[in-house]
């Protein structure tokens, strides 16, 4: 195939980068704006052979594009490769017009800013238990301390559940291991054991919700699951039991595994940043800007569209079936967009953004996200106002449709203290 992209006249991932293109890969998830830096350079739409053969887009206004037209670029499905297994569209991450907006009015209310402002003490008080154990152990992993615990409570409480810290966990495991596979001793590449681990969690997952589904139809409660089961389309009708569970399981992957890489992503780029620190530090009003500023410096979800009628860009032409792959992380270090994308400016004014997607898809759960993270830098700097990665620390990543950190070695001080 790739041979025939190229007697086409067509750029290659493999003629740009010298190798394919891989977002599963392990040490491009960990950092992969050099990569992109060449593709946009030499190749700002390129054809890669992996995973069934897909396009990756490099440019801003390419990217923006794709996700503002619905009509042309289908969102079914939305990872490349697909979740195995996975024969029907999640909802409404993965549902096209016009049947997307019936959804997506049905859970709006839910995250809409006075909604998400309802839970703001619950996630506070929350953040500084995790603080006060992370003051006490001052070395720690802050993935697992902090990271992925946070989101994962906001979930769980959202649903109306009092859980343990194993179910917090399993559940980030569960989320983890559909989204990046390369879990549990599967070494990346081992695609049929790979696929045996997402169809694993998957099916567990599933099963998890369907139980939250059977106990709230019995007896209903103020949660999310509850609010679904009494909601109503255009039209008066309600949510079939299989609309349920597809939303609650977009709500888990997007709920907590976003939060949980940006946030690790974040602190690990302020650990290397002393001066970045220090800013906030002194001046807490910085920190909502800080966010966006962080979000984009280094974005995370690696989203794929399915091209549904002709369409060129940049010259090259895409027919019907073709799919393309929009990564955030290289729309927002676009040199032709952003001045210096590559420094990270606390007084950036990040204009424009695709931080949460684009278009009609844009990410439902931003309000929430905001306010997760500004709380979370708030409780942070306000008991660990220096701090630092242990200096052997060997990070690593997982890729896939989002990138996410598996460990961050974190120090509450820093040498300069």
């Amino acid at each position: 195939m790739t041979e025939q992209k190229q007697a086409l006249g067509r750029c290659t991932a493999l003629s740009a980068l010298g190798h394919e293109y891989d977002h599963y890969d392990r040490d491009f998830a960990l950092d992969p704006h050099p990569t992109y830096k060449k593709l946009r350079e030499a190749c700002p739409v390129a054809y890669t052979d992996n995973y069934g053969g897909f396009y990756i887009l490099s440019k801003f206004d390419d990217i923006s594009t794709v996700l503002h037209d619905g009509a042309t670029f289908s969102s079914w499905p939305a990872d490349t490769p697909p979740t195995p297994g996975h024969s029907r569209a999640l909802i409404p991450l993965e549902v096209d017009a016009p049947d997307h907006r019936r959804y997506r009015m049905v859970i709006d209310p839910l995250f809409r800013p006075n909604a998400v402002e309802g839970i703001a003490p619950m996630v506070r008080q929350y953040a500084r238990e995790l603080v006060d154990n992370m003051v006490a152990k001052r070395e720690f992993d802050f993935m697992e301390e902090f990271a992925k615990p946070l989101p994962a409570a906001v979930f769980l409480n959202q649903v109306g559940l009092q859980f343990s810290d194993a179910e917090r966990d399993q559940l980030c495991d569960w989320a983890g291991t559909i989204l990046h596979t390369t879990t549990h001793g599967v070494e990346h590449g081992n695609a049929e054991a790979q696929a045996e681990e997402r169809k694993r969690a998957g099916k567990a997952l599933h099963n998890f919700l369907n139980g939250l589904l059977q106990e709230r139809l019995a007896k209903p409660g103020d949660d999310i699951i509850s609010l679904l089961i009494g909601a109503k389309l255009p039209g008066g009708r309600t949510l079939e039991p299989r609309e349920i569970l597809n939303f609650a399981y977009v709500l888990v992957l997007a709920g907590l595994d976003t939060v949980t890489t940006a946030l690790g992503l974040s602190f690990m780029h302020l650990a290397r940043h002393p001066e970045l620190q220090d800013q906030i530090a002194a001046d807490p009003s910085l920190i909502p800007g800080a966010i966006e500023e962080l979000l984009r410096y280094d974005s995370i979800v690696h989203m794929s569209r399915t091209v549904m009628q002709p369409v060129t860009i940049r010259g090259t032409e895409l027919q019907p079936g073709d799919r393309v792959v929009t990564p955030l992380a290289s729309a927002h270090r676009d040199e032709e967009i952003y001045d210096n994308p590559d420094e990270i400016r606390l007084d950036r004014v990040v204009e424009p953004s695709l931080v949460f997607g684009g278009g009609s898809h844009r990410c439902l759960g931003k309000h929430l996200a905001r306010l997760e993270m500004g709380i979370a830098f708030e409780e942070i700097f306000a008991r660990i106002p220096r701090f630092s990665l242990a200096p052997d620390a060997v990070l690593e990543a997982h890729g896939g449709q989002t990138r996410s950190l598996e460990n961050l070695p974190f120090r509450t001080w820093r040498d300069d203290s």
